[in-house]
């Protein structure tokens, strides 16, 4: 919340107070917090429009001082304390207050609607969640974005090491800073789009509790959350601990609750166009006594079983949208201890314990054949007569059997479940103090780990699917023609014709057990140096040594490791470690002070040196790999204040990111990817000799040129895997911005900055459509790099099938990433009465580029304004947040704007795609209004409440197939606009 004029004097004169120390400013606690706290709250609202009216409040309280008590200051971005808590990166600061009032039951519902992020992975996300929620700053992916609790790294959830940041406790926040851009040179890798830094109030005094519960206008969607935290001084004020437990609960929401999802659409008509797995069974070929020959030569042509056993024509698709959720059901319990001792000024011990379990269930429709190649004998007694008819020229050697590319879908086995239960404790701990008036210390340890369970339920056994399909009459009874492993005939041809023993002798049910461990220790001395002629305040340095080591183990079960999954796939077992030994050091220097047109000019620099080793050993095909790659990181600028109320910052940063372990580890892994277009399907290759003898030669069977069948629901088979030889890439940021806090208006700030990211020999993985386009559009050769990643269906050259098929989108470092923008935050407050406050606060950012370029070889394309299957994630050109609070004694209420600018779909601008092949190809600039407000019913008892999505907007409708899978569900963008609809919460606090 931006300072009342007293208020900015007060911090100024208690930040003054604190030039004699770096880091810890050995102040009356008291003071030193409303200190931080005024401080702290004019950056959040000048920066991020965000408010945090308990920190107003607390300007305004008489100052108590206990000699024998401290404080310490945390500024997010740098090591060295700053006498103004000011930063020259772009910093936006989200309040506690912000959170609670939002409704929010895990942080990152909040962290992913502000203008510098874009939706990652959350609540809203089924296909593609694995059990967590993350950050993506700048649209740069997770990988990208460093979380910390307290300036420390937090335990990432799994092999790619990203942070789960479900995991943080949101009743001990007590601000979340979020630098943009590069911050390598004072964290370390990873830090390349920027850095999320969860503040734990460690000073917390009293008993709380607090209760929340939510629900939708349409009674569904419930949320419930508690929490109760303790905290208390002892021995004479030296000691302070801070002890918290919660509980979290969602419910699930399927899409079926939804009109505008109950129903797959197609985003060229938004008509009902689901999958082709359907529950009769259909068989991709060429029929010509069932489809036209226009639907053979466009490669359409499916036949589908009857109840009877007969094969006709194709009648529909599955609608699997009902089993799908918008809210995935989620259980959390977690406990928190936070602690810290004086032994001396010299010696000040802090510690923190977290422990967390989560389970987090995604719900998908029921498993099937999915297309796999499979062998059907023509005698099978479950085949009618007129389907053998039809089957029997596929029987081209006569041996009695045809292999079909077959899509059912196993309806009687009930939907695909995954449960993740991911159990997380961390242990942080160390020294800090003064050595002298000018110098301080700390050293500290840390160690995290998370055990992890995936179950993966209620899919078909590949083996044994294809065993029970392979069926003669013995005597009048169907009878496995291998009866081993206590067989039982399996009949899919057709509805309703899987018996219940068949189904649970095909009924697979799966699991992994993964392990990642992190342990970091390090020290560093921070301190003043000496000071210039011109100016007053002295030069500050930090330096500092740090290790880290990292291990992941995985190990999922045999059937996942061979692919023997239709529904779920591939894991691959992982066994990965590294290690990183860094040096590093920090300089600021006041060049001038309090001279003409030099109010202050400092500047600042950093640089640091990290060696990495890792070792990964290979569990499909044995053997043992090392790698081993130094770097160094570095920052320098400065800021110039020419005059009073305007302050003029700049910064340049090199950053890196390290390959992470599962980059390095992971094994070639079948999977599912997007396409949207492929060259060799239907007839895109008719009448091109060229591209027909290119298709020939990357895999399509002779004489099924014209009747290849295209993506089925915009998906195909993939492959994923790491790289044991990836290096780091390396990143470059530029940065300059003007605050303006001008003396003449008390209460307002602006300020704009304008940031340029650069990411060299990015670690990528080559999106599907790319791979296929290089190789049919620019290679052009068959033994070339990325023809060779291409693996066609034997059967019919679809690029649906089997583990054997697919495009392998392994890991490597090949890719450019550029973006670009300017981010603006206008803040400004004022007294409408003795009793009322009104503040007003807009945090927006234009994206200006944000340019990826797969390889060398490829042109670079720009997805800012636009969506789709390569510009995954939704990224307009202008996001804002608009927020304006009223304080009114007591009561405060909030009215939140958010803003997301339009759209475009991507195949429109990068392949010149035709806009009336889309019902949408602009999704207009949505609007979305929250209202909540808190009362002060007693001194010791609080209520809240609000209602979200205030005005009931609905998302847009663009179809299913408009984007990637993970993104695009429910026929919109669920992560990124309001699938929910009007919601409400309500909560209550109550302190001792």
């Amino acid at each position: 919340m931006l300072l009342s004029m007293r208020g900015q004097q007060r911090a100024q004169a208690c930040l003054r107070r604190s030039r004699a120390r770096d880091w810890t400013v050995k102040t009356p606690m008291k003071s030193t917090l409303l200190c931080n706290g005024a401080a702290v709250s004019a950056i959040a609202f000048a920066s991020a429009g965000l408010f945090a009216p308990t920190l107003a409040g607390a300007q305004e309280a008489p100052v108590q001082s206990s000699a024998s008590e401290e404080a310490t200051i945390i500024v997010t971005g740098s090591r060295i304390s700053r006498p103004d808590l000011t930063s020259n990166s772009p910093i936006s600061v989200v309040s506690a207050d912000t959170i609670r009032l939002s409704g929010a039951t895990s942080v990152e519902d909040v962290l992913r609607d502000i203008p510098q992020a874009v939706p990652g992975i959350g609540g809203q996300t089924n296909n593609g969640n694995e059990g967590a929620a993350t950050i993506d700053l700048r649209n740069l992916t997770e990988e990208r974005t460093l979380v910390l609790v307290d300036g420390k790294r937090f335990v990432p959830f799994n092999k790619d090491g990203i942070v789960d940041v479900n995991m943080i406790p949101a009743a001990l926040i007590k601000r979340v800073d979020v630098v943009t851009g590069g911050a390598s040179a004072v964290y370390g890798s990873d830090a390349v789009a920027g850095v999320v830094n969860f503040i734990l109030d460690d000073e917390f005094q009293g008993i709380k509790g607090d209760v929340q519960y939510g629900i939708t206008s349409r009674g569904d969607a419930r949320t419930f959350d508690a929490s109760l935290t303790y905290g208390t001084s002892f021995a004479d004020g030296r000691g302070h601990l801070v002890v918290n437990g919660g509980y979290t609960k969602k419910a699930a929401l399927s899409q079926a609750r939804r009109s505008f999802s109950r129903f797959a659409l197609g985003q060229a008509d938004l008509q009902p166009s689901g999958s082709l797995t359907d529950t009769p069974g259909n068989i991709s070929d060429s029929f010509p006594t069932i489809c036209s020959q226009a639907d053979i030569d466009d490669g359409n042509c499916y036949a589908q079983f009857s109840p009877n056993g007969d094969l006709g024509p194709l009648q529909g698709s599955f609608n699997f949208n009902p089993y799908n959720l918008f809210q995935v059901p989620q259980e959390r319990y977690q406990a928190h201890a936070l602690f810290k001792y004086e032994f001396s000024d010299a010696a000040r011990f802090f510690g923190r314990v977290s422990y967390i379990d989560t389970k987090v269930t995604t719900v998908l429709a029921p498993s099937g054949t999915f297309f796999f190649p499979f062998t059907v004998n023509l005698d099978n007694p479950f085949l009618s007569d007129q389907a053998r008819s039809v089957l029997a020229p596929l029987d081209t050697d006569a041996d009695g059997d045809v292999d079909i590319a077959f899509g059912r879908r196993t309806t009687e086995l009930g939907t695909r479940d995954s449960i993740y239960r991911n159990k997380a404790l961390q242990f942080v701990g160390g020294l800090r103090g003064d050595i002298t008036d000018s110098l301080n210390y700390e050293v500290f340890a840390q160690y995290g780990q998370v055990k992890r369970r995936q179950q993966y339920l209620n899919d078909i056994d590949f083996a044994k699917t294809q065993q029970g399909l392979l069926v003669r009459d013995v005597g009048g009874v169907p009878t496995c023609i291998d009866p081993s492993n206590g067989c039982v005939p399996v009949n899919l041809f057709g509805a309703g014709n899987l018996t219940p023993e068949a189904g649970d002798f095909i009924r697979l049910d799966l699991e992994a057990n993964d392990k990642t461990t992190q342990f970091v220790t390090g020290a560093f001395l921070a301190g003043d140096l000496f000071t210039l002629p011109t100016a007053s305040s002295a030069a500050g340095f930090a330096v500092g040594l740090e290790y880290r080591r990292e291990k992941t183990i995985s190990r999922p079960d045999a059937n996942l490791i061979a692919g023997n999954s239709p529904g779920f796939g591939a894991q691959s077992p992982i066994d990965a470690k590294y290690t990183v030994k860094e040096i590093y050091g920090e300089l600021r220097v006041p060049l001038l002070e309090d001279k003409p047109f030099a109010e202050a000019l400092t500047f600042e620099g950093g640089l640091r040196y990290s060696k990495y080793s890792s070792d990964v050993s290979n569990l499909v095909t044995g053997g043992t790999f090392g790698n081993s790659f130094s770097n160094w990181t570095y920052k320098a600028g400065g800021e110039w204040v020419p005059t009073e109320g305007v302050r003029i910052r700049g910064l340049y940063q090199r950053a890196v990111r390290a390959p992470n372990l599962a980059e390095l580890g992971e094994p070639r892994t079948s999977s599912t990817g997007d396409l949207e277009n492929d060259p060799c399907a239907g007839s895109n290759p008719v009448g091109n000799a060229a591209l027909s003898q290119l298709c020939l030669d990357t895999g399509v069977p002779a004489g099924r040129i014209g009747t290849v069948n295209g993506p089925i629901a915009g998906q195909i088979n993939n492959y994923v895997g790491g790289n044991p030889t990836l290096t780091p890439e390396k990143s470059d940021t530029y940065s300059i911005g003007l605050v303006v806090q001008p003396r003449q208006v008390p209460g307002f700030t602006a300020s704009i900055d304008y940031f340029n990211i650069k990411v060299k020999n990015a670690i990528t993985q080559f999106s599907e459509q790319v791979i296929v386009d290089a190789c049919y559009e620019q290679e052009q050769d068959p033994n070339g790099f990325f023809c060779q990643l291409i693996n066609r269906n034997p059967i019919n050259g679809a690029l649906s099938g089997g583990t054997e098929t697919g495009v392998d989108a392994s890991t490597l470092n090949a890719a450019s990433l550029k973006r670009t923008g300017i981010d603006f935050a206008v803040a400004y407050q004022f007294k409408i009465s003795d009793d009322a406050r009104l503040q007003f606060g807009i945090n927006a950012t234009r994206a200006i580029k944000a340019e990826d370029q797969p390889a060398d070889i490829f042109p670079s394309y720009d997805c800012v304004g636009l969506v789709g299957k390569t510009c995954l994630r939704p990224q307009p050109k202008w996001q804002f947040i608009q927020n304006t609070q009223l304080d009114y004694g007591p009561v405060s209420l909030l009215l939140r704007w958010r803003y997301i600018g339009k759209l475009t779909k991507d195949d429109i601008v990068l392949n010149g795609a035709d806009p009336a092949d889309y019902v949408v190809p602009v999704i207009k600039a949505r609007s979305y209004f929250d209202l909540s407000g808190t009362v002060r019913v007693a001194e010791r008892f609080e209520l809240r409440g609000g209602i979200n999505n205030l005005f009931d907007k609905k998302p847009p409708i663009v179809g299913n197939d408009y984007g990637g899978t993970a993104e695009n569900s429910g026929n919109t963008f669920p992560a990124t606009y309001d699938p929910l609809g009007r919601a409400f919460f309500i909560g209550a606090s109550v302190k001792f």
